[in-house]
């Protein structure tokens, strides 16, 4: 387990995120307005979530096709070296000489 220190990036974000965090218990729904102000900020965080979301789903689609690309290429290696052992093969065996 890492040892964190106070001036570490992750301590830094997470100090700032519970201070973030603690302020939403101050806030008080107490007109329209701040009925408002409150589902702008629902809706915010949903269209945030749902960018976070869509960015993953490219990069995992990125990823699955540079497997499938990278398999592909693996599959068409796998072929051209049994070829050659075929091939290989095929010589020493019409030469008679055989493996040792």
């Amino acid at each position: 387990m890492k040892n964190y220190k106070a001036t570490d990036p992750e301590m830094i974000q997470a100090e700032k995120d519970l201070a973030k965090l603690s302020n939403l218990s101050n806030r008080v729904i107490s007109n329209d307005k701040d009925l408002l102000d409150e589902l702008m900020t629902i809706q915010g965080k949903l269209c945030e979530i749902s960018a976070i979301k869509a960015n993953f789903m490219q990069r995992y689609e990125d990823i699955l096709e540079e497997q499938y690309q990278i398999e592909t290429r693996l599959a068409v290696f796998q072929h051209e070296m049994l070829h050659s052992f075929e091939l290989v093969f095929r010589y020493y065996k019409t030469k008679k000489k055989g493996f040792k």
